[in-house]
């Protein structure tokens, strides 16, 4: 394949990261079926000084195999696409997401770097005031790149390569996680249990928006969060013979529903709590045996979302009981908070300030509302001795997330691979806890 053209000045770097985000902007895949753009990824990367990780040489036992026997049943859209892609399509075996190891010419610490990979099922907007769509670069398969992770794919990349090309001066391991379903929040679960991630000393996730400026964050923090597929089962009859026979499932479902957010929020810090996907397939003329919700509980520590947790759970027994009915609730998926090393986030300070960013732009910790499941992977390296940080690379959004006119500003990815190269570039050379 051919090697990658050599920048000239910085605009070079800048324009290839807005190519690679324009790139994985039209063609977003929802979690866990990112193949397309895996092998996107991997065909960039095979042409670096680099190690990979990918398919069954970076997972062994997931997915589960009645999943994996059905992976290309789940690739949309193989027409059209060029024989290369093709290939590393077939060479990952069902699995998605890929690491990238690169090995510093000396002795010293390692690195990590994550990046999330996956789309959102939005349909992206056509309005002409939308940057994507004018520009002819947004999406073409129904989902939609609306929380910045084709960005965030931009600077793994670039990132990589300024690493590989510098590898002979450079001290220590660098591994880059390129991570899916993040969207889901189950796809950092995943990958901290990958073995890369226990030697890992210093690690770093970065994420594009959040806040409408262009500050950046040193220590972002996140809810933590526990989703469930709640179920109640009841007993049908005839609605208007004989009523009083049923056993209504759905009231006690909307029952359940207003109890939960009458729920009393936690004194200890924030707090949110939702319904979604609410069904109940009944007609008109008989009493509803089945109704079923999503719930999203989330809490500023991993305290408050098990006091939801708990809480919640009494009251949809509760409701049931009252109905006579039964209910269940159905673990999806959950979320963890992580705290910021202090060390690392003054490491961010100082590199910021290292690449020319004024101090009035740089901005210590910010809680987000939302969850993250990079936090899996920054426990993990935080029980095993390491530091980590999660840095927030503020721009106005143009919508706002997960909405269908998100955009971001694109200059903004040069500072965000100059940020993370230039903490590896002083930190390297420092022992654990000396930075």
């Amino acid at each position: 394949m051919n090697p990658l053209p050599a920048w000239t000045d910085d605009d070079q770097m800048l324009a290839e990261l807005k190519s690679l985000r324009r790139m994985f902007h039209q063609r977003p895949e929802i979690g866990f079926h990112e193949f397309w753009t895996t092998a996107k990824i991997c065909e960039y990367l095979s042409r670096l000084n680099c190690t990979l990780f990918y398919g069954d040489r970076l997972y062994e036992n997931f997915p589960e195999p009645a999943l994996l026997s059905q992976w290309k049943d789940n690739i949309t859209d193989r027409v059209g696409e060029d024989e290369h892609t093709l290939n590393w399509i077939d060479q990952l075996n069902g699995r998605t997401g890929v690491v990238a190891w690169i090995e510093g010419g000396k002795p010293g610490p390692t690195f990590g770097f994550r990046f999330d990979i996956d789309g959102l099922p939005i349909a992206e907007s056509t309005e002409k005031t939308h940057r994507p769509f004018s520009q002819g670069f947004h999406a073409i398969n129904g989902n939609m790149h609306a929380c910045g992770h084709d960005g965030h794919m931009a600077m793994g990349l670039v990132l990589a390569r300024l690493l590989a090309e510098q590898a002979p001066r450079l001290n220590g391991n660098y591994y880059l996680f390129f991570q899916p379903a993040e969207e889901t929040i189950f796809g950092g679960k995943i990958f901290s249990k990958l073995p890369f991630v226990k030697g890992i000393d210093y690690f770093f996730a970065i994420h594009i928006g959040l806040i409408p400026s262009r500050d950046v964050i040193c220590g972002l923090s996140f809810l933590a969060d526990k989703r469930y597929q709640v179920s109640f089962r009841g007993r049908s009859a005839h609605a208007g013979a004989e009523p009083e026979a049923g056993r209504n499932a759905l009231l006690a479902a909307c029952v359940a529903v207003t109890q939960l957010y009458a729920l009393s929020r936690h004194s200890q810090g924030a707090s949110r709590i939702n319904v979604g996907q609410f069904s109940a397939d009944n007609a008109a003329n008989i009493i509803a045996d089945k109704a079923q919700f999503e719930l999203d509980l989330r809490g500023e520590t991993n305290a408050i979302c098990d006091y939801l947790d708990r809480r919640a759970g009494e009251m949809i027994r509760g409701a049931a009981q009252m109905h006579a009915v039964e209910a269940d609730m159905t673990f999806v998926a959950d979320a963890e908070t992580a705290v910021n090393s202090p060390e690392l986030m003054q490491a961010v300070k100082n590199a910021c300030l290292d690449i020319g960013i004024e101090e009035e732009e740089i901005v210590e910790s910010f809680l987000v509302s939302g969850s993250e499941d990079a936090t899996f992977i920054m426990n993990e390296v935080l029980r095993n001795g390491g530091l980590a940080t999660y840095i927030g690379l503020c721009s106005p959004t143009y919508g706002g997330h997960h909405n269908e006119t998100f955009d971001f500003d694109e200059d903004l990815l040069a500072r965000g691979v100059r940020l993370l190269y230039q903490l590896a570039d002083t930190i390297m050379d420092k022992p654990r806890g000396k930075i």
